[in-house]
């Protein structure tokens, strides 16, 4: 699965920062805090893309091979194994990452009440946590995509497993696939609507 996330881009227009209002540097604080958390998320992301991209290639080599080299099917299936496990590992620090973001978000979301800034900004945090949940489906679907994979990939060395079950468990592997890049669509669409919100509403404090 082509694993590719649009990352957030905060626009810092700060030429001369001393000039700017308390109130943008705080909003902008915010930003970067939450910018931070996403980008330490995005960096396992593209290690576990990388890890699904050699996976993916051992995966073709092993389904080429015949019940003759049945030992070198079992090595390979010890490897696609520990690198599906491997992937699960990096999706949770991926899901770690997201819960970090997110506590950030919440406290932008009580600053936005307290200097009384709703009407303004509102639609900035809701537009966030609106990507979140987009990410937490997401990451919910890798899980089972994983899962599926694991478990493919136990049939794979089973000799008594049939042609035709194999083929469907591969079957739902692609439909987990499919579901996942899908979401992973939305998630990028979600990402810059969030930053075109955003670099509007920074425009809008920078100007009073």
């Amino acid at each position: 699965m082509k694993k590719i996330m649009c990352v957030l881009f905060i626009f810092l227009l700060l030429n001369g920062c001393s000039r700017e209002s308390e109130v943008t540097q705080q909003f902008t604080d915010l930003l970067v805090a939450v910018n931070e958390k996403e980008k330490q998320g995005n960096n396992f992301g593209r290690k576990l893309f990388e890890k699904e991209q050699k996976e993916q290639v051992l995966f073709i080599e092993t389904m080429g091979l015949t019940q003759q080299q049945y030992q070198e099917v079992k090595q390979r299936v010890g490897a696609l194994k520990k690198s599906a496990h491997e992937r699960a590992l990096l999706l949770e620090k991926e899901e770690s990452a997201l819960r970090e973001s997110k506590k950030v978000v919440d406290q932008m979301s009580a600053w936005i009440e307290r200097v009384d800034l709703t009407n303004q900004l509102d639609e900035v945090v809701e537009l966030y946590y609106e990507r979140s949940e987009i990410h937490e489906t997401f990451i919910m679907q890798y899980k089972k995509l994983i899962d599926s994979q694991a478990q493919l990939y136990t049939q794979i060395e089973d000799r008594s497993i049939r042609e035709h079950e194999l083929q469907k468990h591969v079957n739902e592997v692609n439909d987990l696939i499919t579901s996942s890049q899908q979401l992973l669509s939305e998630l990028n669409e979600a990402t810059k609507e969030v930053n075109r919100i955003t670099a509007r509403a920074l425009k809008s404090l920078k100007q009073q």
